[in-house]
């Protein structure tokens, strides 16, 4: 083969190769740049994650700004992205119970490829949102009821205040219907509002994270099951002072009956508490413990109730307490048209409330805590919820109220 031929063919051959070489080299560029690329949206989300859950904390240990926010995601940024400068935005959203992060960073690349070459700015995103917290004075438990909070027929809850939760996923898990309406001043539903949206003021947080059962690690009192003081039923004719105990067949007040009640612990073992209607109840400083089949509060229309919660014991600051351990699916109820002073934290973690009174109820309270399975309010009661704490003897249990303790958490 003449001389030329063969140096044309290593010519061409040296060529292929370092074509075959420049592919490879963008080949392998290629991925490098695409694992870096991946590698450094991890880490600015990571980032991004880390500064929406700073500023949200900052919201609750002070009364926040956009500028005070924006200044915490700027600072834990700068202290934890370390591929290089990033800019960072922060702002309060969802009515000042979120805190939204955007992290911006120029693309690490290293090779003249075309995902070198085609690569953008790395963005992340991150919201924080904050649950709880602040007064909290009202909060329906019961994640899977279709509507946890579900109000018909004129019914109003006023709350001005503090705020309202409904737990519930259900796309009604807060029902406002028939002319009912709610005022707070917040009402977060985990699921969403179904009926007159509108008739919610201001409008309700939608998907918002449920709260957790402030009450749940308190200690169940327990308190005087392994006895009866009273094993008949105790039915109330005239006017009659009771004294604390336990009621293991219930206590019933007679039409135009009156109980004073003396201070201290009622437990209603397997018997509930009814008042009929033109009965009255009074009592200041006493808890109810309700445990066993049937210990349900009954007050019927007409009625006079007047209850303020023990300022010390097992039950300081809770006015009724239900048994953990009591089956799903009853209910409490309040018809009475003079249920205007109930002071305390009304506790029932298996059982449905209902409200159908035609006045005003707990109106003339320092303060009222209701957390419960779920609420039925209707036939057009005002539940009137108040926070004057300090204006009340009546200590607030751990974890309601302004000792609610505020949940964190990166939104889905």
């Amino acid at each position: 083969m003449p001389q030329g031929l063969l140096s044309a063919q290593a010519g061409n051959m040296s060529v292929i190769m370092m074509g075959v070489m420049a592919t490879l080299a963008l080949i392998v560029g290629g991925v490098i740049d695409y694992a870096s690329l991946g590698n450094e949206k991890r880490s600015l989300q990571s980032v991004a994650d880390g500064a929406a859950l700073a500023a949200a904390r900052e919201m609750v240990i002070v009364k926040a700004t956009d500028v005070r926010v924006q200044s915490i995601a700027e600072s834990y940024v700068k202290a934890n992205f370390k591929s290089g400068e990033a800019a960072t935005k922060a702002e309060i959203v969802e009515n000042g119970r979120a805190v939204k992060v955007s992290v911006s960073a120029d693309p690490q690349v290293y090779f003249p490829g075309p995902i070198g070459l085609n690569a953008t700015t790395v963005h992340a995103e991150a919201t924080a949102e904050i649950s709880g917290g602040g007064n909290v004075c009202m909060i329906g438990l019961d994640p899977d009821a279709p509507m946890t909070l579900n109000m018909m027929n004129n019914a109003r809850l006023t709350a001005p205040d503090c705020a309202v939760y409904s737990n519930s996923f259900s796309k009604k898990s807060l029902n406002v219907a028939n002319f009912a309406r709610v005022n707070a001043k917040l009402t977060c539903v985990t699921g969403g509002v179904g009926g007159a949206k509108a008739a919610v003021t201001p409008l309700a947080i939608e998907d918002c994270p449920p709260i957790a059962d402030p009450l749940k690690d308190h200690v169940d009192p327990k308190y005087g099951l392994l006895k009866c003081d009273y094993l008949a039923p105790v039915t109330v004719v005239g006017n009659v002072t009771l004294k604390p105990g336990v009621y293991c067949a219930g206590i019933t007040v007679a039409a135009f009956g009156k109980v004073t009640l003396e201070p201290g612990i009622y437990t209603m073992n397997t018997g509930g508490l009814s008042v009929v209607a033109n009965g009255a109840l009074e009592g200041e400083n006493v808890g109810f413990y309700l445990t066993g089949a049937n210990a349900k509060i009954m007050f019927g229309p007409n009625s006079h109730i007047s209850l303020t919660a023990p300022k010390t014991g097992p039950l300081a600051g809770i006015l009724f307490f239900e048994d953990r351990d009591v089956l799903l699916g009853s209910y409490h109820q309040i018809s009475s048209n003079d249920a205007r002073r109930l002071v305390g934290t009304m506790y029932f973690p298996k059982s449905r409330l209902k409200i159908d009174a035609n006045n005003p109820v707990a109106d003339r309270s320092e303060y009222t805590v209701i957390i419960a399975r779920g609420f039925d309010l209707s036939s057009g009661p005002e539940l009137v919820l108040k926070t004057d704490y300090d204006a009340s003897p009546i200590p607030l249990p751990e974890g309601v109220g302004n000792k609610a303790r505020p949940a964190i958490r990166l939104s889905k």
